[in-house]
């Protein structure tokens, strides 16, 4: 799956391709830890190792 994720595309333990640095960074696979419909600002999101993401920043679900 490519382009808009939403939060029913992906679940905890979910591995998906995301850009951090707010969707500047390097594009990398990490494992979805916690799904936030409010991850900050009212916007939906992710946690993942020590960090977190908008669903923006979120390219692509690697494995459901």
């Amino acid at each position: 799956m490519i382009g808009n994720v939403n939060l029913k595309d992906i679940r905890v333990g979910s591995r998906v391709v995301v850009r951090d640095n707010f969707g500047t960074g390097t594009p990398r696979e990490v494992t979805v830890l916690d799904l936030d419909e409010d991850i900050k600002n009212g916007r939906p999101g992710i946690d993942y190792d020590d960090s977190w993401a908008y669903l923006t920043q979120v390219d692509r679900v690697v494995k459901y």
